[in-house]
């Protein structure tokens, strides 16, 4: 009796952190493009690499209403934007199906809530802006 209580626990705590993920993006649906990069630790060589590209067209970002995250190790950071929301980095693993440490990969959630596009290594930030570019509410807004 005393397992399955415990069992039941973990499976409602671990619903409740995706459930918790789900409605810290949500807040910014409608509103945002979602780039989040997860690595396992925040000095990860690809994620160094990653936000320097990124960062250095800020203009880029914010034509396309973009807010990044990055998560490393147990931290969430906002690289760009105001996410407004408090992000959990293990809710956010677990919403993505990550273990504790993933690789590096790059999430692109577009304005609907939906994951559009993803990459396992560096990008160049026009391979993310054409993907967003070519969605339906971008080229209505031009």
């Amino acid at each position: 009796m005393k397992w399955t209580l415990v069992m039941a626990s973990i499976s409602l705590m671990a619903g409740l952190s995706a459930a918790s993920a789900q409605s810290d993006l949500d807040a910014l649906r409608w509103k945002n493009r979602i780039l989040i990069l997860f690595a396992p630790e925040t000095n990860d060589p690809a994620l160094t690499q990653q936000k320097q590209r990124l960062l250095s067209d800020r203009e880029a970002l914010s034509e396309r209403d973009l807010v990044v995250l990055s998560v490393a190790g147990e931290r969430v950071e906002a690289l760009y934007g105001d996410p407004k929301a408090q992000h959990s980095a293990a809710a956010l693993r677990r919403h993505f199906g990550f273990g504790a440490k993933p690789e590096f990969e790059a999430i692109l959630i577009g304005k609907d809530g939906g994951v559009k596009w993803r990459s396992d290594a560096p990008f160049e930030p026009k391979a993310m802006n054409a993907v967003i570019d070519a969605m339906p509410m971008r080229r209505s807004q031009r």
